[in-house]
C-alpha cells in the first residue's frame, strides 16, 4: 500500500519544479531552480523565438537571467518560467513534426494563460522584440532585393561587353583617320 503512495508523491516532485536525486540545484529554496530546469528552458526559448534568444545572448544569459529572477523572488517571471517548462515537458513532445515546423515558422509564441501573468514591462519587451522581427525581415529582404539588383546589373554588362566589337580601328596616316577596321 505505502508503494501505491509513494508513486504520486515521486511524480509530483518530479514536476516542471521538481528535483531529482544528483541534480545540481542553482538557487534553493521552497522552489528550487535546478541545471536541467534552465537547460529545458533555454531549450524552449530558442525553439520558440530564436531571434530573441540569440540577442539575448544565448542560454548562458538566458540561464543567467532566469537564476537572478529566482534569487530575486520574483514570482511572475518563475511561474513564466515554470509555465514554459511545463509546456515543453507536457505538450512539446505531442507535436509531431510538421507542427513543430509549423509552430517554429511562427514568430513570438507564449503558452495559454502565460501572457496574462506577464507584466507591463514584460509585455513591452515582447512587443519590442515582435517589431525587431519585424525589422530584421524587412531589412534581409531589402538586401535581397539589393543583390538581385546588383546581380542584374552585372549581367547586363556582360551582355554589353559581349555584344561590341572584339577588333579595333587603326590609324591610317594616308588619310588622317581611324577608318581601318582590324579584327
Amino acid at each position: 500500500m505505502s508503494k501505491f503512495l509513494f508513486a504520486p508523491a515521486l511524480l509530483v516532485l518530479a514536476g516542471p519544479g521538481g528535483v531529482h536525486a544528483g541534480e545540481k540545484v542553482l538557487v534553493p529554496g521552497d522552489l528550487p531552480l535546478t541545471q536541467s530546469m534552465v537547460d529545458e528552458y533555454c531549450r524552449y526559448v530558442a525553439w520558440c523565438c530564436p531571434q530573441a534568444f540569440a540577442q539575448a545572448g544565448g542560454s548562458q544569459r538566458l540561464g543567467q537571467l532566469v537564476v537572478n529572477d529566482w534569487k530575486n523572488g520574483d514570482r511572475a517571471r518563475q511561474r513564466a518560467v515554470l509555465a514554459g517548462l511545463k509546456w515543453w515537458r507536457e505538450e512539446f513532445p505531442k507535436l509531431g513534426p510538421p507542427e513543430r515546423e509549423r509552430r517554429s515558422a511562427t514568430p513570438l509564441r507564449l503558452p495559454p494563460g502565460e501572457d496574462a501573468e506577464l507584466g507591463a514591462r514584460d509585455q513591452e519587451a515582447i512587443h519590442l522584440g515582435v517589431l525587431q522581427q519585424h525589422h530584421n525581415a524587412r531589412q534581409q529582404h531589402i538586401r535581397a532585393l539589393s543583390n538581385l539588383q546588383a546581380e542584374h546589373h552585372e549581367t547586363m554588362m556582360l551582355i554589353i561587353a559581349n555584344m561590341r566589337p572584339s577588333g579595333r580601328y587603326v590609324y591610317n596616316p594616308a588619310t588622317g583617320r581611324y577608318d581601318r577596321y582590324v579584327p
